[in-house]
């Protein structure tokens, strides 16, 4: 892992969503991928995250908002940034989301040059109002 890059971790069910994300999203983070929510608790204990991508949706594992609610509550990850990238369009889905701790709420399909950027603005806002605090 590249130390000067921001390190990602997304959690997403859909395996050509999962690659397409992957392709696009490598090239300016240090990416750490997973379908599956047990590993995804490793990579949160193995590795520092800087930035979180959840799909609300994981099949018949947890749900992205149980994550959020959890990464929230957690000492570790209480402040780090939340993009949530779902297919759920409704307004409430969204409320839901911003109100259980997630900073973003994007929906899919999403532009891969907006997704660079978002994460991006996120993890650095983030990262500002940390120093800020501090």
């Amino acid at each position: 892992m590249s130390e000067n890059k921001f390190t990602v971790l997304l959690i997403e069910d859909d395996s050509m969503t999962l690659d397409i994300f992957s392709r696009v999203l490598n090239k300016e983070f240090n990416l750490l991928v997973t379908n599956d929510v047990n590993e995804f608790y490793k990579y949160c204990t193995d590795f520092i995250i800087d930035c979180f991508l959840i799909d609300l949706s994981l099949g018949l594992q947890k749900s992205g908002l149980t994550l959020i609610k959890e990464l929230r509550a957690s000492e570790k990850y209480y402040n780090t940034p939340i993009i949530v990238i779902t297919a759920h369009a409704f307004a409430r889905d969204e409320r839901v989301c911003l109100e259980a701790g997630a900073n973003k709420f994007l929906r899919k399909p999403v532009d891969h040059t907006r997704l660079i950027k978002e994460v991006k603005n996120t993890i650095l806002k983030m990262n500002e109002r940390k120093t800020f605090i501090d």
